[in-house]
C-alpha cells in the first residue's frame, strides 16, 4: 500500500513540498518516491485513488504524481478531487491521446517509459512556478523543442525522433553545453533498471544521423568528449 507508516500524514513544515505518486506498480511506485525524496520533497506513495483520498483527509498535496487509469478513477479525476496539479503517467502512444490530457486539466503528461530525472525535473518545475508557469519550450539555436506535445524542429520544419531519442535529447538540453556521462543519460532517458552504456552509444549514433540529415550539420551538434561522455554544443551548429 503506501510507503508511509500507518500513522504518518502527508504535512510537512512550510519550505517542503508535499508529492503524492499514485501508481499501481509496486516496483516503479518505490522508484518514483525514492527519487523524488532526493530532491527534499516529502513524497508519499499509494497504489490507488482510494488510498491517496484517505491519505490527504486533512491536507491536499501541492503535487500529484498519478497513473493515468486507476481502479473506479483516473488521475485527472482524483487531482480535481484532491484540489492538486497533476502530472499525468500514461503508456498511450500518439499526439491526440498526450493533447487531450493537456486538455482536460493535466498539468503535464509523461509516456511511460521514462527517465526519473526527466520526471524530477518535471516535478522541480511545477512546484517552483505554479500551474500557469510550466516551461513548454527549450529553444537551442535553430533547434526547438517542445517538451509537452514531445515535437522537434529544426527551422520551423518537423524531425521524427523516437521516444528515448527524444529524451536523450532533451538531457542533452538541460542545460546545452554541459558534458553529460552515459551513467547520467541512462538516469536521465531510460526507465529504472534498464539499457546500458552501449544502448546509450547505440541511441547518441542514431540520434545524431538524424539531426544529421535534418539538417544541423556534422554530428548534429554532438560532441563526444573523450572518457567523459556526450555534450549537444551550440559551437558545432551551423551558421
Amino acid at each position: 500500500m503506501s510507503s508511509l507508516g500507518a500513522s504518518e500524514k502527508l504535512t510537512s513544515p512550510q519550505n517542503l513540498s508535499r508529492v503524492l505518486v499514485v501508481e499501481p506498480h509496486p516496483t516503479l511506485r518505490t522508484v518514483l518516491v525514492q527519487r523524488l525524496r532526493q530532491d527534499g520533497h516529502l513524497t508519499a506513495a499509494v497504489a490507488s485513488a482510494q488510498e491517496a483520498i484517505d491519505l490527504c483527509r486533512d491536507q491536499s498535496p501541492d503535487l500529484l504524481v498519478s497513473a493515468e487509469l486507476l481502479e473506479r478513477s483516473s488521475a485527472l479525476r482524483l487531482s480535481k478531487h484532491l484540489g492538486c496539479p497533476v502530472i499525468v503517467l500514461t503508456a498511450q502512444t500518439g499526439t491526440e491521446p498526450l493533447v487531450c490530457l493537456l486538455d482536460e486539466g493535466a498539468e503535464d503528461v509523461l509516456r511511460k517509459p521514462f527517465g526519473l530525472e526527466e520526471l524530477a525535473a518535471r516535478c522541480r518545475t511545477l512546484l517552483r512556478r505554479g500551474r500557469s508557469g510550466l516551461q513548454e519550450r527549450v529553444t537551442v539555436g535553430p533547434l526547438e523543442v517542445h517538451l509537452l506535445l514531445r515535437q522537434v524542429t529544426l527551422r520551423d520544419k518537423p524531425v521524427e525522433l523516437s521516444p528515448r531519442e527524444f529524451a536523450l535529447l532533451c538531457a542533452l538540453l538541460m542545460p546545452p553545453g554541459m558534458v553529460r556521462s552515459r551513467q547520467e543519460l541512462l538516469r536521465m532517458a531510460w526507465p529504472p533498471f534498464s539499457g546500458g552504456p552501449r544502448s546509450v552509444d547505440t541511441q547518441v549514433l542514431t540520434l545524431r544521423r538524424k539531426l544529421e540529415q535534418a539538417g544541423l550539420g556534422e554530428g548534429g551538434g554532438i560532441t563526444t568528449v573523450r572518457q567523459q561522455g556526450y555534450r549537444f554544443s551550440l559551437d558545432d551548429l551551423p551558421e
